[in-house]
């Protein structure tokens, strides 16, 4: 592709959405959108067990490796949501389009992803956008 250009799509947590027993554990992002600068994490900080905050240095590299490849596929489903250019199985850390996407902030909404690696990993595979997004909301109210 002459003259494509290569851009970066990232999915982060904003800090408040992370357990408040975390938030001191995790990596720190400051991000500046177009009209507030906001404190995020990544998601592998986000989902990762409780376990994996528990270890000492020697970290176990299997754990590690399923930590970054599921928090890669939950981002990259999440990003597919609003970017339909976004067909990898998995988030590259450059995308090469012969399109300026312009620079955008979105927010999406998911289930509480505050420790979920245990619960997702298993079928990461398979894992799809719908079943990272929240239970619709039922109004039961009687009128």
């Amino acid at each position: 592709m002459p003259g494509a250009r290569l851009y970066s799509y990232r999915a982060l947590v904003p800090l408040e959405g992370v357990a408040p027993d975390r938030r001191h554990r995790v990596a720190v992002l400051h991000v500046q959108t177009v009209t507030i600068r906001a404190a995020c994490t990544r998601i592998a900080d986000t989902i990762a067990p409780h376990r994996w905050f528990e270890q000492d240095m020697a970290v176990s590299f299997g754990l590690a490796a399923q930590l970054g490849l599921a928090a890669r596929r939950i981002e990259v489903l999440l990003l597919q949501s609003v970017f339909p250019e976004m067909t990898t199985w998995l988030a590259p850390i450059a995308l090469r389009l012969d399109h300026d996407p312009g620079s955008a902030s979105y927010r999406v909404a998911t289930i509480d992803l505050n420790a979920a690696f245990d619960a997702i990993a298993p079928h990461i595979d398979t894992l799809t956008a719908a079943e990272l997004a929240p239970p619709r909301f039922t109004d039961r109210r009687v009128a």
